[in-house]
């Protein structure tokens, strides 16, 4: 699996530097959730419910707490107006109200000394419902004699982006075309489970849990619990792997409640079915939409509606969706989002929100266009999608924005419009490059032999190749802001405290390359300290593709401050008062820059050592951070993926086989080729996973998860994927991003759904809906066939 990668004058960023806790990972040293204890800890059990909906009436805990061994149980009845939201609106709710809304949801918990003991008084626990209507379809939720799920009501504000006049385009158009396409929820599925302990001391409370989000789950239980945030310590561990779920979750809500009530330490541990049944998913979704197309491929309309279902606690109005800017060329559009309350599992951000869906539909649509006026799929994209330097689609909206943005962007300072890039228009790349490389890379002109056209034939078996593309935000500043801190060490080591998530990502590596580049040591001088918020800065969590670009940037803001206060010092010290501009930091030296005739070097251990002539004593410690704001990544950063398969087909089984892949990325300057080479080859495994195979299966009587278990929720295996996939890297630089660098943990997985599905209809002449399973392309084939 080989990738591209253009070096760049560093000595460490850009570099394919070994993930820095690989040993502790396969070693199995590294310590996530379900690893953690602490003495005097006991076990919690959740209390969950067994229907739909209903009012709790009672729970009757008196034979399990007659159990030896039991410590005591909470309900509802002990979480009075208890609100919190979760990042994002992904929970919206009480820690427990008496009220379930979905089979598996937290009615209450009990604890024990030992996970046994707490499983065998679970099953001693008797509850009472009053039996509400369940609201099992989204669709059902729009209507105004539809059960209510929650007292806000079923359905959320719809969420516009809009450009243009969509009548005018569709009237201009020579051709329209529709789609309607309705997609499973996707399960995160992570091979791993979560935990989470918790810890009082008085009105003070620690916590030990698997999390991406770090400050906003310290921020929601200050909310929860009334207790102000310097009460609340959150130590977010790694986990296994997340894609989104593991952020601010409700079962860490009732850890806490459960360790308040026994004043012990609390573990509650989840099952690999509550992990897929109870916490969280992908939504439903169904979109639905008209392009119109000009006979020279050029788009004149975008017109979509897009209905999600929240489930039971999750508030979202729209999707996130970065599709309306990759498809911005459309002379005019319209994109309408509606969130909507369903009696299921909650539903809510799940890695590539919106695009992996939305975004499918839209490309399919595209790709629908492209037929009607008989153009190549790649030359559609280039004609039609951004470009750099061209306005943002989803500028439009920004409702958290005080003014217009005419307004917003006159109240800059002159400093800020003089350094920023233009507000609301696209900073840097686009799918161009990726399209137009890609395209020799895979022979594009070789191997495409025509729309609904097949490359070759033999037997029952037909071959296909597709391309898509995808796109995503780069993190988003209304989510909360970003900071890091650097400190620099007596020795000369530097330290780096950031509130970034560990999922797997490679986080922690990279943003150690950031900090070790800008300030001038060796990658194995620095140390990085994550997750816990009693040591790092507040800042919005790894979600949204954040960490790389918004905590790349404010760890190089930080390095660059510390950096600067080195070299004042130093200046003064070592180099008669030079200016300071004058040094640099090289391998933990400070020396002259450009002056190559002074080999003046001095060690950074000697200068933080030094005793300082204005206060006589040594400098010991230095700490920088960033010292001015960052631009607003949502007006100018985007990521961009263009990727390309070839499928077989086997029309007399329905089995399709991916049996070539190459893909591009756009990411600006590629920090680490080796960890984005991973995020890319990820993140399209779990795109082409949404397309061939994965959904959740809902029972239609009380909406309770099915397939809770990886035995029964099919997952790409190993043979499943191409093992040769080749992966290649666009670098145009960021203006804003670290040494260039922008997000790209979303991207790849948007790319890879619409490239597979666009295959299978060039092998087999037909659209095929998703989960593209043997029985899906069975029935598509006899649909064709009886439609002949």
């Amino acid at each position: 699996m080989g990738e591209q990668h253009t070096p760049k004058k560093f000595k460490i960023a850009g570099k394919g530097i070994p993930v820095l806790d690989a040993k502790d990972k396969v070693t199995g040293e590294l310590e996530f959730g379900v690893d953690f204890e602490m003495p005097r800890m006991v076990h919690g059990k959740i209390i969950r419910s067994t229907v739909p909906h209903a009012k709790v009436k009672k729970i009757d805990a008196s034979k399990a707490l007659e159990l030896p061994g039991v410590l005591g149980v909470v309900s509802h009845v002990d979480a009075p107006d208890l609100n919190w939201d979760g990042v994002w609106d992904n929970y919206r709710g009480k820690i427990l109200d008496g009220t379930a809304r979905f089979v598996g949801d937290e009615i209450g918990a009990i604890a024990a000394t030992s996970e046994e003991i707490a499983e065998q008084a679970l099953e001693l626990i008797e509850v009472e419902y009053d039996l509400l209507p369940a609201l099992l379809d989204v669709e059902e939720a729009l209507k105004d004699e539809a059960p209510q799920v929650r007292e806000e009501g079923n359905v959320r504000d719809e969420y516009r982006v809009v450009w243009g006049d969509i009548d005018e385009g569709l009237a201009e158009a020579d051709e329209v075309v529709e789609i309607e396409m309705r997609f499973k929820a996707q399960n995160y599925a992570g091979i791993g489970r979560n935990a989470c302990i918790c810890d009082w001391e008085g009105d003070k409370v620690t916590m030990w849990t698997s999390s991406q989000t770090p400050s906003e789950l310290q921020q929601g239980i200050h909310q929860a619990f009334g207790i102000p945030m310097a009460n609340v310590r959150v130590v977010a561990l790694p986990s296994g792997a997340s894609f989104g779920l593991w952020w601010s979750n409700n079962f860490m809500m009732v850890t806490a409640l459960l360790a308040q009530k026994i004043r012990r330490p609390v573990k509650i541990e989840l099952t690999s079915e509550e992990c897929m049944a109870t916490v969280k998913r992908r939504h439903i979704e169904i979109t639905k939409g008209r392009m119109g197309v000009k006979k020279d491929g050029s788009l004149t309309a975008a017109n979509f509606n897009h209905l999600m279902d929240n489930g039971a606690y999750g508030f979202k109005t729209d999707v996130y969706f970065f599709c309306c800017d990759l498809w911005g060329g459309a002379k005019n559009g319209y994109y309408g989002v509606r969130g909507a309350s369903t009696n299921l599992v909650t539903s809510g951000c799940m890695r590539a929100v919106g695009d992996i869906t939305m975004g499918l539909a839209v490309e399919r649509l595209a790709d629908k266009a492209a037929i009607s006026v008989d153009v190549d799929p790649v030359e559609f994209r280039i004609k039609n999608q951004i470009k750099a330097g061209q306005s943002l689609r989803m500028q439009e909206p920004r409702q958290h924005m005080k003014g217009t943005l005419t307004e917003y962007v006159d109240g800059l300072t002159d400093e800020q419009q003089g350094e920023w890039p233009e507000m609301f228009h696209l900073s840097a790349g686009d799918t161009e490059a990726l399209l137009v490389q890609g395209a020799e890379k895979f022979r594009w002109k070789e191997r495409f032999k025509g729309w609904g056209v097949p490359s070759s034939v033999e037997g029952s078996k037909r071959r296909g190749v597709g391309v898509g593309t995808g796109a995503h935000c780069c993190g988003v500043e209304f989510g909360g802001n970003v900071s890091s801190v650097v400190r620099v060490n007596l020795d000369g080591s530097i330290n780096v405290f950031s509130a970034c998530g560990r999922q797997g990502q490679g986080s922690e590596t990279t943003l150690s390359q950031v900090a070790a580049e800008e300030f001038g040591v060796p990658i194995e001088m620095v140390n990085i300290e994550t997750g816990d918020t009693s040591a790092v800065p507040f800042a919005s969590g790894s979600s949204a593709s954040t960490t790389m670009f918004r905590v790349g940037w404010a760890t190089r803001e930080a390095a660059k401050d510390a950096k600067r206060q080195v070299l004042k010092i130093a200046s003064r010290e070592f180099f008669d008062n030079i200016d300071p501009e004058e040094l640099t930091i090289d391998d933990a030296f400070i020396c002259l820059k450009n002056r190559p005739e002074d080999n003046r070097r001095v060690a950074l251990e000697e200068m933080m050592n030094v005793l300082c002539s204005d206060s006589l004593a040594q400098t010991t410690v230095i700490t920088g951070r960033p010292d001015k704001a960052m631009p607003p990544t949502i007006a100018f950063a985007r990521q961009w993926a263009a990727q390309f398969c070839e499928v077989e087909v086997d029309v007399e089984t329905g089995i399709i086989q991916i049996t070539d892949y190459l893909a591009g990325q756009d990411s600006g300057t590629v920090m680490n080729p080796k960890v984005l080479k991973n995020q890319v080859i990820g993140g399209a495994i779990c795109g082409a996973g949404f397309a061939l195979y994965e959904g959740i299966e809902f029972d239609p009587t009380d909406g309770r998860v099915l397939n809770d278990g990886l035995l029964d929720y099919k997952l790409l295996r190993t043979g499943d994927f191409p093992p040769d996939a080749e992966v290649f890297f666009v670098e145009s630089e960021d203006p804003v991003g670290p040494f260039g660098a922008r997000g790209a943990g979303e991207s790849p997985a948007a790319a890879a759904a619409p490239a597979i599905c666009q295959a299978v209809y060039n092998a087999i002449g037909v659209w095929v809906d998703v989960p593209m399973t043997p029985e899906a392309v069975i029935r598509a084939l006899k649909d064709k066939e009886e439609a002949a």
